[in-house]
Formats: structure tokens, C-alpha cells, sequence
């Protein structure tokens, strides 16, 4: 914050420090009256008011601070933010442009708008928006956020390659193994998923999430009988998996047999 701080502010400042929601709400709405905000306060209650769903008190701070500073890229973004949990995508779409408009390398902003475009099923416009972000990015782990939003609008072949880029910057990541392998499972092809969905296996046997996507991949490639071990093992190490497996139309090979419902039905 610019400037000297008024005691106005730094008795607020003391009660965000001590979490006291209440009365930072009363001092926000006393320097609010007596003309004493800046960007900083509204920028703090704007996300402290959305965490208490309070999403147009929410809204309302992200506004006040951009009066107090018009270029303020972070408070459109988080405004936008607030737009999506009000369930206002078209203005959560124009806000992330006003905050990429200002500062055009902001990934979350790009991420984010591509989400929204792909909610609005504007795919090669939220491809694009994907695309950038990716373009900002070393993380591994951003990297497997945009492939996952990559492959959900039909761009696989692209995800499949974010997958590969990832594996030269951590060789030992077993999620991307297991991500790539269900990516190439869904592309028919299966020797290569297995042989990921076993990589993965070797760095870590113990994660059900992963014999559950082996399990997957044997049932789409007509394997019921090993689709079926690894599925007792995803429910051996995660009970969950019997509610998903009923439901999940990838296992329909697995389905017809008795052996399947076994594995499901839970012990009364």
C-alpha cells in the first residue's frame, strides 16, 4: 500500500491479523463512509467476503478498489472469479479479458477464461486460452491442469503431447503416467496405456486411483478378467471405487460378469 497508514487502517489491518471477521466488516464499512479505502482493503474483504459467500458484498469490494485503481489487473481477475461463483460466466468472460487486457501473460486468467469458454462450449476459443496459459508455464503441475482441460474439449492429441513434454522434467511422476495412459487408452491405444498404467504401477502400487485406470483400460480392451483383478485391487485400497464402478460406462465389459457385482456388493 502507498502512502501512510491511517489508524483506521491499521486497526483493520490488526483484526484481518486476528481472523476477527466481524469487526473488519464493521471497519471496512467505516472507512468505506469516512472515504478512507484504498485498493489493498477492498482487495482483502473482496476475497474474504467470497469466502464467506457473501459473493456480492464480494463483488461489491472488488468494484470499490477498482475505482481506487482502474488498472488494477489482480482485482478484475478476482472479480471474475466472483462472477463464476455467482454463476455469471458472461460477465466472468469480460472481466478476465479486462485483467488480460492489462497484463496479458496472467496464466490464471488465461486458464481460467478457457475454462470459461469451454463451459460455454466455445472449445477452439477456450483451446486458444489454454494454449497460452501453457505458453506461460514451466509447472509440471499446471502443465497436467491444462492437458486434463485440453483433452475434456476433444483436443487429446494436444494433452498427449503436454504429457510427453511434462515426463522430460520429472520422468518419475507417476500421475503422468497414469494420465497419459488413459489418454492413449481412449485413443485405442492400448498396448502403449498398459505399458504407462504399469509405469506408474512400479513408482507407486499402492494408489488406488491408479489400479482403477488400469482396470479401466483392460475392460475398454475387451480384457475382463485382468480389468477384474485390478479392479479388486482399486476397491481393496479405496472402498469408494464399488459407487464408481457401477456407474462408470468404461467397465461395461466388466459389468456382464458375476464376478464384478461381487466386488461391488458391499457386506451387510
Amino acid at each position: 500500500m502507498e502512502g501512510e497508514k491511517t489508524l483506521a487502517y491499521l486497526h483493520w489491518e490488526k483484526l484481518v491479523q486476528n481472523n476477527d471477521f466481524a469487526q473488519a466488516d464493521h471497519f471496512y464499512e467505516k472507512m468505506r463512509t469516512e472515504q478512507q479505502l484504498n485498493a489493498e482493503v477492498c482487495f482483502v474483504m473482496g476475497l474474504w467476503y467470497r469466502q464467506m459467500q457473501r459473493y456480492e458484498q464480494s463483488a461489491d469490494a472488488f468494484v470499490q478498489g477498482l475505482i481506487l485503481q482502474p488498472r488494477g489487473s489482480d482485482l478484475y481477475y478476482e472479480l471474475a472469479n466472483t462472477m463464476r461463483e455467482m454463476g455469471n460466466e458472461e460477465a466472468a468472460e469480460r472481466y478476465y479479458q479486462y485483467c488480460l487486457t492489462l497484463k496479458p501473460n496472467h496464466i490464471d486468467a488465461l486458464f481460467c477464461l478457457g475454462q470459461v469458454l469451454a463451459g460455454l462450449e466455445r472449445n477452439q476459443e477456450a483451446g486458444e486460452y489454454f494454449c497460452k496459459a501453457l505458453g506461460q508455464t514451466n509447472s509440471v503441475e499446471e502443465m497436467i491442469a491444462i492437458a486434463v482441460e485440453l483433452s475434456a474439449i476433444g483436443m487429446a492429441d494436444q494433452a498427449i503431447q503436454i504429457y510427453f513434454w511434462a515426463l522430460l522434467q520429472e520422468p518419475d511422476n507417476f500421475y503422468l503416467y497414469s494420465n497419459l495412459g488413459i489418454e492413449l487408452a481412449e485413443q485405442q491405444e492400448f498396448d502403449d496405456a498398459i505399458f504407462c498404467h504399469e509405469k506408474a504401477l512400479k513408482m507407486t502400487s499402492n494408489n488406488a486411483d491408479l489400479w482403477y485406470n488400469m482396470a479401466c483400460t483392460y475392460s475398454l480392451m475387451g480384457e475382463a478378467m485382468r480389468g477384474l483383478l485390478a479392479l479388486e485391487k482399486a476397491i481393496q485400497l479405496d472402498d469408494e471405487n464399488r459407487n464408481y464402478a457401477i456407474q462408470d460406462p468404461e467397465l461395461e465389459c466388466l459389468q456382464k460378469h458375476k464376478r464384478f457385482w461381487k466386488l461391488v456388493k458391499r457386506s451387510e
